[in-house]
């Protein structure tokens, strides 16, 4: 005769079986990037009655500031006025909205890739003006770009919208050839936004050390911490729900610790600000490549805008080429910090000194190379989310 001790041990036993079992399922422990938050990637062509709003389907794959999807776009007969939806921002992160506007830059270097594919030559009116410190978070118009009708045009650009993704993961050893980065250098066309490429060891690592420093001073500072963790999304269902965020997959953590943080209960911020830093040291600080891009004024809306589609248009065509990158934005993130807060600042000087910027300022730090895997995908939000037909004052 089974003993009252044994029944209750083999159901509490039971219990946790189905919990964890349970646990695994709702988290997605070992799903990955898939489901519903992650369609916009399958549909990114559109559909051919969709007419202007067609472009929008790839404008929302864009890089974009922690992957906040920061934009609206208001679509008239001939016409999209690209908004920036201020809040969904970064807080203390991005006090000016700089990083904000850098990504809108980026969705509207997609829309152009997508126009000329789909019979229309967008013509982008950048609005005018400078970013402020904690603006408040109605949308704000940051660009008009008109359709005109045109022949339909084959852009390579455009194939590699898809297949673009932020790659936080290891990089390989493998140097980058001066004439590919050369070309990658010719794709800046505007006189405003220049790009430096840091291939040396010994600048490299000086610039590693710059990142490292900066993630330090983040971590430390308590405000920052907490509008980083605002924007993590741990499990399927948190994913599912916001559809944004930084996930666990997309992190750059080993597969067994991307495992564990899935199963195990949410992180506090504390843990995973280490977890950040310690990836920082061993593994996002090293790379072939590292890099800035500069401009004139790195508070300069329309210059901002430029800057972003700069970025896309370098990391698209890396990825056409093989490439993988990452944004390390750390240091410019502490120079906009220290501006806010009205204290002593030398991240500015060293990015300027490091990149031998003849007057420019960095406005964006990244990585550069080769990698064994692909990167996850990130979840986007639908188009439905970021249409708006009725107009802002």
């Amino acid at each position: 005769m089974v003993s009252r001790r044994v029944l209750i041990a083999s159901g509490v036993g039971a219990a946790a079986v189905a919990g964890l079992g349970y646990r695994i399922v709702d988290r997605g422990v070992f799903a990955g990037p898939c489901g519903p938050a992650y369609a916009p990637w399958e549909e990114w062509r559109g559909g051919a009655l969709e007419g202007i709003m067609r472009p929008l389907h790839a404008a929302i794959l864009a890089a974009n500031p922690h992957d906040t999807q920061p934009w609206l776009f208001e679509v008239g007969d001939e016409t999209i006025t690209v908004y920036a939806d201020r809040a969904r921002n970064l807080g203390a992160f991005d006090p000016f909205r700089r990083e904000m506007q850098l990504g809108l830059g980026c969705a509207i270097e997609n829309l152009c890739h997508a126009a000329k594919v789909y019979g229309y030559t967008a013509f982008e009116r950048p609005v005018p003006g400078r970013l402020t410190l904690s603006p408040p978070d109605m949308p704000v118009p940051v660009a008009h770009i008109s359709m005109d009708p045109a022949p339909a045009e084959r852009d390579l650009l455009f194939e590699a919208i898809p297949d673009r993704h932020t790659h936080r993961g290891v990089y390989l050893e493998k140097p980058v050839e001066a004439r590919t980065l050369n070309f990658l250098n010719g794709l800046i066309d505007s006189e405003n936004v220049r790009v430096a490429f840091l291939t040396d060891a010994k600048a490299r690592a000086a610039m590693g050390a710059l990142i490292v420093s900066a993630t330090e001073r983040i971590i430390a500072d308590p405000t920052m911490s907490a509008a980083s963790a605002r924007w993590i999304r741990a499990g399927r269902r948190e994913i599912e729900t916001h559809r944004d965020g930084v996930t666990i997959d997309a992190a750059g953590l080993s597969p067994t610790t991307v495992m564990f943080a899935k199963l195990m209960p949410d992180m506090g911020a504390a843990t995973q600000d280490q977890y950040w830093l310690d990836n920082t040291k061993t593994t996002q600080v090293h790379a072939p490549v590292l890099g800035a891009i500069l401009v004139k004024d790195r508070l300069d809306m329309a210059g901002a805008l430029n800057a972003g589609r700069a970025w896309q248009r370098l990391h698209l065509t890396a990825t056409r080429l093989g490439l993988v990158c990452q944004p390390l934005n750390q240091p410019v993130e502490c120079v906009d910090r220290n501006a806010e807060l009205g204290r002593g600042d030398s991240y500015r000087k060293a990015l300027m000194d490091l990149t031998r910027s003849g007057g420019f300022e960095a406005t964006f730090v990244f990585r550069l190379g080769y990698a064994e895997k692909p990167a996850p995908l990130s979840p986007r939000r639908p188009l439905d989310d970021v249409i708006k037909r009725s107009g802002y004052a």
